[in-house]
């Protein structure tokens, strides 16, 4: 649910239209600025241009969205103990700044421009009081805020930046479930996951400031809420081009490239990384993946005693890997066994008692990890492969990643519809890659509706609507 409205933060930035509102230099600069994580240029022109006119709601609105913006970055230096809370506290102060606007722009005259700057800014007063947890001032603010973009586009069809927070209403509306969906439905809110998705791309495609927001509008989409890192990757590999100094932007970039094993790629991220922009957490799974494991060791022991984590569980996964690390290079922690989860033991255990295949397993999926495109290789046969659990579920997954990669869609398939039918282990995964694999690679019915169950006894709700497009 915080996820979802999470999404909001950015959706609600990016109305913008290219005509009939006029979209000048500074707009454009001051979207920029706070993109780019200059926050006090962006706040500076924001104020000034308020000064010269306090009646009018579009300089309120980037005022509001470059705080915002502003507080989610500086939440970061926050570890997961603290990184909440302050949130919690910037969001409740950014509402009660918003409902001081409305109050003071309620009688202004609903021109078109400020009837497109009040629509967004009722639909990030519902975005923040989501945040908050008060369910029905989100939703009322938010419809109030789509019913003005929807009066707007049927007058002005040829207002195109309108439709990405018209797309994130659609799908943040269809996402919803339990109570929170509940209370949508009594307040007449509804969407559609194809149209949001539809409408955000529209505006990629057409608006004029919303073409760089929905790339990370749609990037973030695909990233969190679809399951979906082959799509992602391409809307924040022009982002992190385009604002190379929003951290967040540099750290989720490499993340999507451990995702799909693009090693190299995220090397040369890490490498050139100058400021600090990548997380230890993130660099750690780095070295995991790459074969550091010495690397990986020191690096979680500095952030375990620093307490250097973004999220919760982030520390549990992370003395995991330095469980296994340990095992890898033969220097096994004594006594870490009681540090891990029920299923991190299963797994622990597994590589311990399977030393050698281990070893040879985490090294074919490096090497793997290493090759780019269309690169062929020998894979090796393992005699002593356990006959099921996690060793043979990443050795066969491996093997259909190898066959991705090399553009053998028929193998690639084989491997990862044995892993997601048959496997306890990275069964998620392979099923992300058969639906990226399904949408060139035409698949027989047998295969789609094999699928469809895989993901139903999943319970994978991100799964499940990312299939939605092979339904088509």
């Amino acid at each position: 649910m915080k996820n979802l409205f999470y999404l909001f933060v950015i959706s609600s930035s990016i109305i913008f239209a290219k005509s009939p509102i006029v979209v000048n230099g500074h707009d454009h600069q001051i979207v920029y600025w706070a993109f780019n994580h200059q926050f006090d240029k962006a706040e500076q022109l924001t104020t000034e241009k308020i000064a010269e006119n306090p009646n009018i709601p579009k300089y309120y609105f980037l005022k509001i969205v470059t705080e915002s913006l502003r507080h989610l970055a500086d939440s970061d230096q926050f570890n997961y103990e603290k990184r909440y809370e302050y949130r919690k506290e910037k969001n409740e102060e950014l509402i009660e700044y918003t409902e001081d606007i409305v109050e003071q722009l309620e009688d202004i005259e609903m021109n078109i421009e400020n009837k497109y700057y009040m629509a967004n800014i009722y639909g990030y007063l519902g975005r923040m009081y989501g945040l908050s947890g008060s369910y029905m001032s989100a939703f009322s603010n938010a419809k109030k805020g789509k019913g003005m973009l929807e009066e707007l586009v049927v007058e002005h069809p040829d207002l195109y930046d309108a439709y990405l927070m018209l797309g994130m209403f659609e799908y943040y509306a269809d996402r919803l479930g339990g109570l929170t969906k509940f209370v949508a439905s009594i307040l007449g809110f509804s969407g559609d996951r194809t149209r949001g998705i539809n409408y955000m791309k529209q505006a990629h495609l057409n608006g004029e400031l919303t073409r760089p927001f929905a790339e990370f509008m749609l990037g973030e989409t695909y990233s969190t809420q679809e399951g979906n890192p082959f799509d992602a990757y391409g809307y924040f590999n022009l982002l992190v081009k385009k604002y190379p100094n929003n951290k967040d932007f540099y750290d989720w970039h490499i993340r999507i490239l451990l995702q799909l094993d693009n090693l190299n790629e995220a090397k040369e991220f890490i490498e050139k990384d100058q400021n600090g922009y990548v997380r230890g957490y993130t660099e750690s799974t780095f070295y995991i993946k790459n074969g550091e494991y010495k690397k990986a060791i020191s690096l979680i022991d500095e952030l375990i005693q620093k307490k250097d984590f973004k999220w919760r569980s982030a520390l549990g996964n992370a003395i995991y890997l330095k469980a296994v690390a340990s095992l890898l290079i033969d220097k096994p922690i004594t006594g870490i066994e009681k540090e891990l989860s029920e299923d991190q033991l299963i797994r622990y255990n597994e590589i311990k008692n399977n030393l050698k295949t281990a070893k040879q397993v985490y090294e074919l999926a490096t090497m793997i990890g290493r090759l780019d495109l269309g690169i062929q290789m020998e894979i090796p046969q393992l005699p002593d492969l356990p006959k099921d659990g996690y060793l043979r579920a990443m050795y066969e997954f491996y093997n259909g990643v190898y066959y991705y990669k090399y553009r053998d869609g028929t193998n690639a398939v084989k491997f990862f519809m044995k892993v997601a039918k048959d496997r306890k282990y990275f069964r998620s995964e392979s099923v992300e890659y058969l639906i990226n694999i399904f949408k060139s690679y035409k698949p027989t019915k047998q295969q789609l509706d094999e699928l469809e169950k895989i993901i139903s006894k999943l319970d994978d709700e991100d799964l499940e609507f990312s299939f939605m497009d092979l339904k088509k």
